[in-house]
C-alpha cells in the first residue's frame, strides 16, 4: 500500500519530510564543526601573553596622574 505517510517511531512521517530531516541534520553538523574551529581559535588567543605595551596602559589607567601634574 502506498501512501504520502510512513510510520516511523512513535508518530507519522511525511516522505517530504525527510530531506528537511536530512538537512538539519546537515546544518547541524556543521555547524558543531565551525564551533569546534571557533574554540580552538579562542584558546589558542587567550593562552596567549598580554603585550607589555597593554599592561603599561592599563597600570596608567589604574593610577591617573592628578590634573596639572607633570607629563
Amino acid at each position: 500500500m502506498a501512501t504520502s505517510v510512513q510510520r516511523q517511531g512513535w508518530g507519522l512521517v511525511r516522505k517530504e519530510q525527510k530531506p528537511d530531516r536530512e538537512r538539519a541534520r546537515a546544518i547541524k553538523t556543521r555547524q558543531r564543526a565551525i564551533g569546534r574551529e571557533l574554540r580552538r581559535v579562542y584558546d589558542s588567543v587567550a593562552q596567549e601573553p598580554v603585550p607589555d605595551e597593554f599592561l603599561d596602559l592599563l597600570r596608567k589607567m589604574d593610577n591617573p596622574e592628578p590634573e596639572g601634574g607633570a607629563a
